[in-house]
């Protein structure tokens, strides 16, 4: 048993060495990322640095498309005033056509210029000028995600947070920007606690390797310390706690007070990376494609257009996006105030019926039946605006759809417009309470609350914080005197050798 102990205190001694310092960035940056997240610009906020649809110089189609070309998604609003279709078509890049000459849009470096510095006083609130650009495949704050609009122009401008937009050389549309506050912060916050450095990031397969293992022995290091500090408890002389003193000592009562929240955010983040498949969700198993149906061909998009344009209601629409269901064309127009609006083919405004929705949740089961669906006009326990997605709206009413299947699949569909908006199987359901839940202390809606949530977390970070630097100083210090005493014994041998050699003659 002693020998147990001495390995377990050693293991626990170099471990800290090896990931101490990485568990305590992981603390210091989960602070930051409480108050800044990742840049991200969501379609909502997209959608309001939008002008009004030109409509005066809509619609041309010349002959560049085929009349029986399927079309996937159609998007209409204005690229640098001039009013333009982002096309998603099977087996091609995304496009942008130009509906006031009739032909695809090329997004070459000057068309990409023009759109930035008209959109650019919008985005930013003030006029500016650029001062730099670059088409980049990937950069440190688009990493991971647009691929459809690679490569990206980069715009950087003269205003006083050095704003950043990025155009995509596909369809010709801002995708995303960043200031200079937020990539200041970001290097204190996401970068560090994620390691989402470009470079590593960019080698998905590595990235995951790296954060599960280094996620792996560090919930093994707090396991070791959780059962050292359970195991001294009370052994200290006249009834302490501890038998510590000094530095040992509060590292000691740190690691009693908050070793266990501790464990829990450094397992739910290994969980969170689904190891080796754990907890892995399932893609979607078809649904959009039964719920939209046949999409739309290009032939009979032209005549839709032509339709809706002259509707004097849209005189104000910024965005135009298609939204079929059942086969059949529709579209959801959004409004320069953010309201948006269904229509059909022919223009007119038109919300699903309780019958649309019914037939759309048939569509969306396939062959499962349906155990429940209705409208809910509260959030539930995993359809909910949690403090990372404070920037987009909350769809409420929402239309849940609960599946009668083994995974008790759920759904829900935006009662405007019929579209899906989000699936939970099994395994993400477990993955919400495994993850927000232990993670982001996301049980119930009460924690959700700014004041409450920032008091508890930020406790517990500052907490798991000096488990973690208390550690690490501890293990850095113990070792450097281990480095020490072992040189002095190299160095010491050969010396006494010689003594030895000296009295034998």
């Amino acid at each position: 048993m002693r020998g147990l102990w001495r390995t377990l205190v050693i293991t626990h001694r170099y471990l800290g060495v090896a990931v101490g310092l990485l568990m305590a960035v992981w603390f210091a940056s989960g602070i930051v990322l409480m108050y800044v997240g990742f840049p991200r610009v969501t379609e909502e906020m997209r959608t309001r640095t939008l002008t009004p649809i030109a409509w005066a110089a809509c619609c041309r189609f010349g002959e560049a498309l085929a009349d029986d070309e399927t079309i996937l998604l159609a998007q209409l609003e204005n690229l640098a005033g001039v009013p333009a279709l982002r096309l998603q078509r099977a087996g091609r890049r995304d496009g942008a056509f130009d509906l006031a000459q009739g032909a695809l849009m090329p997004i070459d470096a000057d068309q990409a210029r023009a759109i930035a510095l008209d959109a650019a006083p919008r985005v930013i609130g003030r006029p500016v000028k650029p001062v730099d650009s670059e088409l980049a495949q990937t950069d440190q704050w688009t990493v991971g995600r647009l691929v459809r609009d690679r490569p990206l122009y980069r715009f950087a401008f003269d205003d006083p947070e050095r704003t950043n937009i990025y155009i995509s050389s596909t369809a010709g549309q801002i995708v995303h920007w960043t200031t200079a506050t937020e990539r200041f912060w970001n290097w204190l916050g996401t970068i560090p606690h994620f390691l989402y450095f470009v470079d590593l990031r960019s080698n998905v397969a590595l990235w995951s390797q790296i954060v599960i293992w280094t996620s792996l022995v560090g919930t093994f290091l707090t396991v070791v310390g959780l059962y050292l500090g359970i195991a001294q408890l009370k052994r200290g002389a006249g009834g302490k706690l501890s038998p510590y003193r000094g530095w040992f000592y509060w590292h000691h009562l740190a690691g009693l007070a908050f070793g266990l929240v501790t464990l829990t955010w450094v397992f739910s983040g290994l969980l969170s990376m689904n190891p080796w498949g754990f907890l892995e969700s399932a893609r979607g198993r078809g649904e959009q494609a039964r719920l939209r149906g046949q999409p739309p061909k290009w032939q009979e998009l032209r005549a839709s257009l032509d339709a809706v344009r002259a509707r004097p209601f849209l005189a104000d629409a910024v965005s135009l996006v298609t939204a079929p269901l059942a086969g059949q064309l529709f579209w959801v127009a959004t409004r320069r105030d953010g309201t948006a609006v269904r229509l059909d083919a022919q223009g007119n405004v038109v919300a699903p019926t309780a019958a649309d929705l019914t037939q759309a949740a048939q569509r969306i089961a396939g062959q499962a039946a349906i155990a429940e669906q209705g409208l809910i006009d509260e959030e539930d326990s995993f359809y909910f605006n949690d403090y990372k997605q404070r920037r987009e709206r909350l769809v409420l009413p929402v239309y849940r759809v609960i599946l009668g299947d083994a995974d008790r699949t759920r759904y829900y569909l935006d009662p405007g417009s019929a579209m899906l908006l989000q699936r939970f199987d099994g395994n993400r359901r477990w993955q919400r309470w495994l993850f927000d839940g232990l993670h982001r202390l996301d049980f119930t809606a009460w924690l959700r609350l700014p004041p409450v949530r920032n008091t508890i977390v930020l406790t517990l970070m500052l907490g798991g914080l000096a488990v973690a630097a208390t550690g690490l100083y501890l293990a850095v210090r113990r070792v450097y005197y281990d480095v020490v005493a072992a040189w002095r014994f190299v160095r010491g041998r050969p010396r006494a050798q010689n003594l030895n050699d000296a009295e034998t003659s």
